[in-house]
C-alpha cells in the first residue's frame, strides 16, 4: 500500500503549507520548536492516525503532544511514524531525525532540519536563527532538559521564558523517496542529482544563494519543474 505521505505531498507541492511561529528561545526548560502546541494529526506506517496538540522536542528529536487531559507525553517508537501534519506544516522522521518538508518534486523532497548546536550546551547565549548552516553537530543523546512527561500543559507554560538558551543550527537536505537516501543540500549534490540542469548558471542568473531558505526553495522548484 502506498504511504500516507505520498498523498500528503500533494498539499506541500500545492503551496498550502507554511511555517508556524518558531519559539523565540529554545531552552532546557522549553526545548520545543514552536511557541505553542498546535492541533495536528500524526500518521503511522500502519495507516492509522491520531489527533492531538503537538510540538517538537528539538533536544531529543521527538514529537510531544497532549490530549484532553492536557498532560504532555512523547511519541515513542519513531520508526512507526509516517508523518506529522499540523494545520500548515508537515514533518517526517528519517533515520531517527525529524525533518520539515519544504517542497516536493518527482521522487524527491526538500527537507529542513533544526538541531541544537553542541557548543551551546556550555554557553548561555543564542536563539533561533543563530549559528551557521553547516549543521556540524553530533547526535544528541543526553541533553539535560526538563522532563515534562505527564506534567500538565499549563504548568509547563509557566517555565516558557526560563532556563538556559540553546543555539540552533539549520540544515537543508534532499531525500530520494524511492531509495530513501538523503544528501546535504550543496551545489555539488544538486549537480549530481540534477545532471541535466546547470545549477551554477541558474543560481547566477536568478541571483540565488544557498544561505537563504526562500532562495533554496526557489532553486529547488526551478530544478524540479
Amino acid at each position: 500500500m502506498r504511504s500516507i505521505i505520498t498523498f500528503l505531498l500533494l498539499y506541500v507541492s500545492s503551496g498550502i503549507f507554511a511555517q508556524f511561529t518558531y519559539s523565540e528561545k529554545v531552552t532546557d526548560k522549553w526545548p520545543y520548536l514552536f511557541n505553542e502546541f498546535h492541533q495536528g494529526i500524526i500518521y503511522y506506517n500502519t495507516n492509522k492516525a491520531s489527533k492531538a496538540s503537538f510540538n517538537i522536542d528539538v533536544a531529543n528529536q521527538q514529537f510531544v503532544y497532549f490530549e484532553d487531559d492536557e498532560l504532555i507525553k512523547s511519541v515513542n517508537q519513531a520508526y512507526t511514524i509516517d508523518s506529522l501534519v499540523l494545520s500548515n506544516s508537515m514533518f517526517i522522521v528519517h533515520e531517527n531525525e525529524i525533518y520539515e518538508v519544504l517542497e516536493s518534486g518527482k521522487n524527491i523532497l526538500l527537507l529542513k532540519r533544526i538541531r541544537i548546536a553542541m557548543n551551546s550546551l556550555n554557553e548561555n547565549s543564542g536563539g533561533y536563527g543563530t549559528g551557521s548552516s553547516t549543521d556540524a553537530t553530533t547526535r544528541l543523546t543526553s541533553v539535560d532538559v526538563a522532563n515534562y512527561t505527564n506534567v500538565p500543559w499549563n504548568v509547563v507554560k509557566l517555565e516558557k521564558n526560563k532556563g538556559k538558551v540553546f543555539e540552533l543550527i539549520t540544515g537543508f537536505y534532499l531525500l530520494n523517496t524511492t531509495t530513501k537516501k538523503s544528501e546535504r543540500l550543496t551545489k555539488k549534490n544538486l549537480s549530481k542529482i540534477f545532471p541535466e540542469k546547470d545549477v551554477n548558471k541558474i543560481m547566477k542568473t536568478k541571483k540565488l544563494k544557498l544561505k537563504s531558505e526562500n532562495d533554496i526553495k526557489a532553486l529547488f522548484n526551478l530544478l524540479t519543474n
